[in-house]
């Protein structure tokens, strides 16, 4: 499965006359830089210039290596879209080998902080992930416009995504009829995260977990790390008839409970949360998705903020944020496709040092 194929469908804007480096090279350079510790263009054409010896064993590179301008303009101008598209399909095409049941997706947005304005925290670019929490594959991306905010963008990348047989997960800021709506008609399912968004749900909800609680199938959980002792009791009511607020939500089955106690040293903390869904499913098995929720901070946001420091990145013109956005991405979704032992920091510099470890990373998965 070689995933550099999914980039010749990309609309190349250049003028022939005046090409001197083919898109393909352009692109995967990008990408094995990024791979191998490259943040910016600098560093791009940085590492094309000391590797263009490997380079030439599997790209053409008619005039050597592009100049860092080059890079700059070329995923300035680039068609994010049909760039993000490429990542997408080759995420879609490993899952379809997988034949599983169901598949999880979780969706949740992040700032690049570097990219906000001086004094405007919030002013940013925000993007939404789609994201496969059991093989780390991204699915979609939607970038939140300035002027609104993840609630207006959430149903673009919904309807932009193939929801057959999968579980989508969403912070609460989703909750609503409308999204729930489109995941349904897309023959998906939901899990969906309730807050004070919906202010009158969760009293009722509250309310009457309080008086059925010990009667509520449940499953409890225990996970321990860095020092955390954290214990998730999961609770489940499918009896819907008394919530009046919920009369209009003609899909749903289950309300799920979560009850969280969170040891660290001498404190303890407790924390309830409260989840819409249209399944119908046992307490352990909705604990265990919603935990899986999380996967999209810890393991796609967390990557990209500290192994590739996206919250320092301030490139900001044309499609250029999108676009390293997604070799960023893509590149993660490379990493994380090794089966070593080594954490994905330690993967980048072995791709950087040992050009067979790349080699086997970029044509042997």
């Amino acid at each position: 499965m070689n995933w550099q194929t999914f980039f010749q469908d990309i609309p190349d804007f250049r003028i022939n006359r005046r090409k001197k480096h083919n898109l393909l090279d352009i692109l995967v350079i990008s990408v094995c830089a990024s791979v191998c510790g490259a943040d910016d263009f600098e560093d791009i054409a940085l590492y094309g210039t000391q590797k263009e010896h490997f380079l030439r064993t599997f790209l053409e590179l008619p005039n050597g290596i592009p100049s860092h301008d080059t890079f700059n303009r070329v995923l300035k101008f680039l068609d994010k879209d049909a760039f993000a598209d490429s990542l997408y399909r080759w995420s879609k095409e490993i899952l379809a080998t997988l034949n599983e049941e169901f598949t999880q997706i979780n969706i949740d947005g992040k700032v690049l902080r570097a990219t906000a304005k001086s004094g405007h925290k919030k002013s940013g670019l925000c993007l939404l992930s789609a994201w496969v929490s059991d093989h780390k594959l991204i699915l979609g991306q939607q970038k939140v416009d300035t002027k609104s905010n993840e609630k207006t963008a959430i149903p673009d990348l919904l309807n932009s995504l193939d929801l057959r047989d999968s579980i989508v997960t969403i912070d609460a800021i989703a909750c609503n009829v409308e999204n729930a709506e489109i995941i349904t008609s897309k023959q998906g399912h939901y899990i969906l995260a309730l807050k004070n968004n919906n202010k009158h749900i969760c009293q009722q909800v509250s309310e009457r977990f309080a008086q059925v609680k010990t009667q509520l199938p449940k499953n409890e959980y225990v996970d321990f790390g860095s020092g955390r002792i954290e214990t998730r009791t999961c609770y489940v009511e499918n009896d819907l008839t008394l919530y009046d607020d919920l009369a209009h939500w003609q899909h749903l089955k289950s309300i799920i409970i979560i009850e969280s106690k969170r040891e660290i040293k001498d404190k303890i903390s407790f924390e309830t949360r409260f989840y819409l869904s249209n399944l119908t499913l046992e307490p352990k098995e909705f604990n265990q998705y919603i935990r899986n929720h999380w996967s999209i901070e810890n393991k796609l946001h967390w990557q990209l903020d500290v192994t590739f420091r996206e919250d320092l990145q301030r490139t900001q013109t044309g499609n250029a944020p999108e676009n390293l956005a997604i070799v960023r991405k893509l590149s993660l979704q490379l990493l994380n496709k090794i089966t070593d032992k080594e954490s994905i920091k330690s993967r980048r510099k072995l791709a950087g040092w040992n050009d067979q470890y790349l080699i086997e990373m970029l044509f042997n998965i």
